[in-house]
């Protein structure tokens, strides 16, 4: 029980945020990835990403492309776009299946891109490959 309150709290433990403005959306992947022993870090637009992103520097993002205040496009060119974040991997995870869509999350950066609903084993092995 100790050794797993430990590794739970462990510094070595990758840190997500799951940027997200749907709160249903974003309790069911802190639960899944909590089971994972992820630390979770929630955002509900692509500022607050950007803000978290400052302060920490993930292991990886969680981003939903539409969004109030800054959709996840504008949000991950603007990571891209910063030397101390470019690096982060960003899994763009949206309802937008259309091509154009998807293009457009490679061309302003993107690492991977999941559709809604979420598959939450393809999720969770994207995630393990990037991180």
């Amino acid at each position: 029980m100790i050794s797993a309150d430990l590794k739970k709290n462990s510094p070595t433990t990758p840190q997500i945020p799951i940027v997200d403005d749907e709160a249903t959306q974003q309790l069911f992947m802190r639960r899944i990835l909590e089971k994972e022993s992820y630390r979770i870090i929630e955002a509900s637009n692509g500022q607050e990403c950007l803000d978290i992103c400052q302060n920490i520097l993930p292991d990886i993002v969680l981003l939903d492309v539409m969004m109030p205040v800054m959709d996840g496009f504008t949000c991950c060119a603007r990571l891209q776009a910063n030397p101390k974040t470019q690096k982060i991997p960003v899994l763009m995870i949206t309802a937008l299946e259309d091509q154009k869509s998807v293009n457009q999350a490679f061309e302003v950066g993107a690492s991977d891109y999941v559709t809604k609903p979420i598959h939450w084993p393809v999720l969770i092995q994207r995630l393990r490959r990037l991180i």
